[in-house]
């Protein structure tokens, strides 16, 4: 009797960890099947940079409409890490949090500044390819004039890390430029620039 006691108490346990097993298995799934796509994000994204040029003369609220969004598309974190190669790993968690949030107000300055006015632009969304441990998200942008000027968001983990402009990477030129900087005058001189850069784009309107 005790034996087939133990077994049937076994026999529930496995019964028991097999039901939570597949109840995470359906709360993963769905929360997978709620997640956009990296093409979803960006036509979300796209949407928003249409919206914020319809609020041509005020800064304030192009940034506050902005800034969620560039927080959740891109991974500023990975960003952050690339751009700055060896000197990431010489920072202190303080360092690179306050490196990460000033990154952060110049990309969203930044696009603030670049989509400043709505001039019947068209977005397209081309297609979405395998890339190296992600996805590239093939875009393109048609001025009123008939120019189009080509931008691929790369992707890893859901977030975009990277943004290719008519084949030069904005990734590369950032990492170059910060690297050169920090060479010559060092990291805290790297900020000072940064800051620099953001108040310059900021007196342009």
């Amino acid at each position: 009797m005790l034996g087939q006691y133990i077994l049937k108490l076994k026999f529930n346990r496995r019964k028991s960890a097999l039901a939570a097993m597949l109840i995470n298995l359906a709360v993963f799934v769905n929360i997978c099947a709620d997640e956009p796509t990296p093409s979803e994000k960006i036509d979300h994204f796209h949407n928003t940079l249409i919206d914020v040029m319809g609020m041509a003369d005020d800064l304030e609220a192009r940034l506050t409409r902005l800034t969620p969004e560039i927080t959740s598309l891109f991974d500023i974190k990975t960003i952050s890490r690339i751009s700055l190669g060896r000197t990431w790993r010489t920072l202190s968690p303080t360092d690179q949090e306050t490196f990460m949030e000033l990154l952060k107000e110049l990309i969203t300055t930044t696009y603030a500044a670049r989509f400043d006015t709505y001039n019947d632009q068209i977005f397209r969304n081309i297609s979405s390819q395998p890339a190296r441990n992600g996805v590239v998200v093939k875009t393109e942008i048609e001025r009123s004039n008939g120019e189009r000027v080509q931008l691929d968001y790369y992707f890893r983990d859901a977030f975009a890390y990277n943004v290719v402009a008519d084949g030069v990477s904005d990734l590369s030129l950032r990492r170059a430029d910060y690297n050169a900087i920090i060479k010559q005058e060092g990291f805290d001189s790297l900020l000072s620039h940064i800051e620099k850069n953001i108040e310059t784009q900021r007196a342009s309107y």
